[in-house]
């Protein structure tokens, strides 16, 4: 049986929310967690997700920026930690804030057609005892994305921006097709690296003759 939260904040609302939070140039990491509430895994890993998710993930280093800190989330996910936790450095990093409003006005078009269809079902896949296996999901999904693999950053973080749709709305269905999109996803980082591996290959045997 599914319960609805009335009064919860849209994913849109809160992404919007945070843009228009304080007054300088810079969001700071504290500040947006701040916000966030008890659904401040979700939302954070959806806010990693984006930039790689909306292809900002081929500029070099990026896609490793945004990896990281969710591999560590991930770990406390496992691990079963209720309250989120980051770094102090980290908290008090700053985000260009103009850098994160066109991330989101980027997404809110695709974010505001998605959020038709959630809705709280099949919630026992979306939380509780399911959050450490969504952790572990969450995790191998960022080492693909942290990895320096042609065209393989993308399908991971849609695929993770949908598991965090999930258990943001606790809506299973959307669990289900993020956990589908991550194993379409490693299927596809892998074929990349057999691929590059295979015409290294052929490459070292043709230039040396072997």
């Amino acid at each position: 049986m599914t319960t609805n939260r009335p009064h919860s904040k849209r994913v849109s609302e809160i992404l919007a929310d945070i843009a228009r939070s304080g007054d300088g140039d810079g969001l700071e990491l504290h500040e947006i967690l701040a916000m966030m509430g008890e659904r401040a895994y979700g939302v954070m890993m959806l806010v990693l997700s984006l930039p790689n998710a909306i292809g900002l993930g081929a500029i070099p280093g990026l896609s490793t920026i945004f990896g990281v800190p969710q591999m560590v989330l991930a770990l406390q996910m496992i691990v079963g930690r209720k309250q989120l936790w980051l770094p102090r450095t980290l908290l008090d990093r700053s985000i260009p804030r103009r850098e994160f409003v066109r991330v989101v006005d980027k997404a809110m078009p695709h974010l505001e057609k998605v959020e038709r269809y959630l809705r709280p079902r099949w919630e026992y896949l979306a939380e509780g005892v399911a959050e450490p296996l969504l952790g572990v999901a969450f995790l191998i999904l960022a080492i693909v994305v942290s990895l320096p693999i042609a065209f393989g950053n993308q399908p991971p973080a849609v695929a993770m921006a949908l598991l965090a749709l999930g258990m943001i709305e606790r809506d299973g269905v959307f669990v289900v097709a993020g956990l589908i999109g991550g194993v379409i996803a490693l299927a596809i980082a892998s074929t990349v690296v057999v691929a590059s591996l295979a015409a290294a290959f052929l490459l070292v045997r043709y230039l040396f003759g072997g």
